[in-house]
């Protein structure tokens, strides 16, 4: 993998070019129709949604920038191709406003389109740089991150560490819109632009001590309220 590492960052690796446009494209396609799924089921669903609580490490939390340790969210069932059925917690808001969130656990809960585009590609990734083997059977998790206009800007999502369930490394899946990315450790900030066709891996220090956050970007013109800007996956895998 082309990449780029961060000498004051260990276990951070960019990616610039993971994926081409095409790709992309066909990404974000499949990603919006799961969206309109995920919150056509929502919309039917009586009673409120579910107390999740997402705990923080202290330093995280600050006046400005804190992600709250209770956020809100909807089991939902889906029916994919072959009449398979998967399950996901999904959060309507999460974090601030604008921003959206559906998280799979385990394989069989992938949607199609992860289980097949993404996950061999990615499997073979992360072994080429020796993290697992390449026969290696993992338990892989996905976060979908739909982040939409609000005020005349692209939603971001503040400051957080992703929690250990997620996986070991956190690898960050850039096919919407290029959006700046931002790491810190106490007083150092780091900036890191992605592009679209980006991914970014966290992993050992990086991954665990380093906070990050996504800033908000200012909305192209023309657009609707409430549309959605910008689409961002995640995996993770034990």
């Amino acid at each position: 993998m082309p990449r780029r590492t961060f000498d004051h960052i260990p276990g951070l690796f960019l990616d610039t070019d993971y994926f081409v446009p095409e790709q992309c494209s066909e990404l974000v396609r499949q990603s919006l129709q799961l969206y309109e799924r995920l919150e056509a089921t929502v919309g039917r669903a009586e009673g409120p949604l579910e107390k999740a609580h997402i705990p923080q490490p202290a330093y995280v939390r600050s006046a400005e920038h804190n992600l709250k340790s209770a956020e809100h969210f909807a089991r939902v069932a889906l029916v994919e191709e072959k009449q398979r059925a998967i399950r996901c917690e999904y959060f309507p808001r999460y974090g601030e406003d604008g921003h959206a969130l559906a998280y799979f656990q385990r394989n069989a809960n992938l949607p199609d389109f992860v289980a097949r585009d993404l996950v061999p590609g990615v499997h073979g990734m992360v072994a080429a740089e020796g993290f697992v083997g390449l026969d290696q059977e993992l338990t892989w998790k996905l976060t979908m991150n739909f982040y939409k206009r609000v005020n005349g800007k692209v939603a971001g999502f503040p400051f957080h560490v992703d929690i250990p369930a997620n996986g070991v490394v956190t690898m960050i899946l850039n096919v919407q819109r290029e959006v700046l990315f931002q790491i810190a450790k106490e007083e150092v900030v780091t900036d890191i632009p992605l592009p679209v066709g980006a991914l970014l891996l966290l992993s050992g220090e990086s991954r665990y001590v380093w906070k990050h956050r996504v800033l908000p970007t200012d909305a192209p013109a023309g657009g609707t309220a409430n549309a959605i800007e910008r689409v961002s996956l995640v995996l993770g895998f034990q």
